[in-house]
């Protein structure tokens, strides 16, 4: 089988660009007859000025497919991805579709969005749900047939975690494309509450922005004075990411957007307890393997009041826990496995 992935941006990398390319070097491993390669599809915060990039990923498929591809397999974040269903289904080629949103998502809350979005999806030859009951939460066409696959941890996620040398110091981190929707502003927030309170921490916001995003989060650390407790880095990927989580207690994932969120299964493996959002796909995580969930309406409140109710001792002992659960659950022979059902059902259609 040769085997397209889309999805994901170069540009401003984080969860989507990452699950694409960890699922690519997992079916290479464990899936000796697939040939996959992976086309980013480059439409992440689209306007006018980005329009070539998302273009240069459309001739990317049309070129690719001079050599006959099997099966595309489309990670959807946003409206312009569906633009690359249209161009496979011209070209002939089959279509997995896979959701990286949730009922909070700008496609799902307004009418009009999640209607067109719905329509567009009738050409895609099956629907990948990340999880039993995502359909409950997003607006899909009841015509396309429906898979669950599993998502991919990476490689080094499957080693133990090292022995804590945190101190007595509590560390937190929000890693991912940064946003208000995807909660940056609400971490600097909760830092503000810590530090109001006389919590001893330190905080780590990994990930990019556009301009105005990353000046707004400048400001808002400024004016809260928390330059000494948050450090700011760009985006890291693979092993470096995970090195962050493996250092830190908590994570902080106050998206309102991501319904099951990479990047808090990646931090439960390393065995960093996460608090998020109580949306439909990290609930399944949490009730399985632990953490905690805030109302989206009282979530810097309630975050800060959680983790002053803990002990350090607590939440490291609760990680290590749901580290060794994770890693055993999401193996990547099971996860590709899952995938090749799907991808093999597409193509019989």
């Amino acid at each position: 089988m040769r085997l397209c992935i889309i999805g994901g941006s170069t540009r401003e990398p984080g969860g989507v660009e990452t699950f694409c390319e960890r699922a690519l070097e997992a079916v290479r491993a464990h899936w000796s007859e697939a040939d996959g390669l992976w086309i980013p599809a480059d439409s992440a915060f689209m306007r006018p000025a980005r329009l070539p990039r998302l273009l240069r990923g459309l001739r990317a498929l049309y070129r690719a497919q001079r050599t006959p591809i099997d099966v595309v397999w489309l990670n959807v974040s946003n409206l312009p991805d569906l633009l690359y269903l249209y161009l496979a289904k011209a070209l002939g080629i089959p279509v997995l579709a896979t959701l990286h949103l949730g009922a909070n998502s700008r496609l799902q809350r307004g009418a009009v969005l999640r209607r067109l979005c719905r329509l567009l999806l009738r050409r895609a030859d099956r629907i990948a749900l990340l999880f039993e009951g995502q359909d409950a939460e997003i607006d899909l066409p009841g015509s396309v047939p429906r898979a669950t696959i599993r998502t991919f941890l990476p490689r080094e996620s499957f080693l133990p975690r090292p022995p804590h040398e945190g101190g007595d110091l509590l560390h937190l981190i929000h890693a991912g494309r940064l946003s208000e929707g995807k909660g940056s502003f609400a971490m600097v927030d909760l830092c503000a509450a810590l530090e109001r309170a006389g919590t001893h921490f330190t905080a780590r916001i990994v990930g990019r922005g556009d301009e105005t995003v990353m000046e707004a989060l400048h400001a808002r650390i400024e004016a809260n004075g928390l330059k000494h407790r948050i450090a700011l880095s760009d985006w890291l990927a693979g092993p470096a990411l995970l090195d962050a989580l493996r250092h830190a207690d908590v994570l902080v994932h106050l998206s309102r957007l991501d319904s099951f969120p990479l990047t808090v299964l990646e931090a439960m493996a390393s065995g960093t307890v996460p608090i998020a959002i109580d949306m439909a796909g990290v609930r399944v995580m949490t009730e399985t393997y632990g953490g905690h969930l805030v109302d989206p309406d009282a979530a810097v409140a309630e975050a800060a009041g959680w983790i002053a109710g803990k002990t350090l001792a607590d939440l490291r002992r609760r990680g290590d826990t749901m580290g060794e659960q994770v890693r055993d659950a999401y193996s990547w022979p099971a996860c590709v496995a899952t995938l090749r059902a799907a991808l093999d059902a597409t193509r019989s259609g």
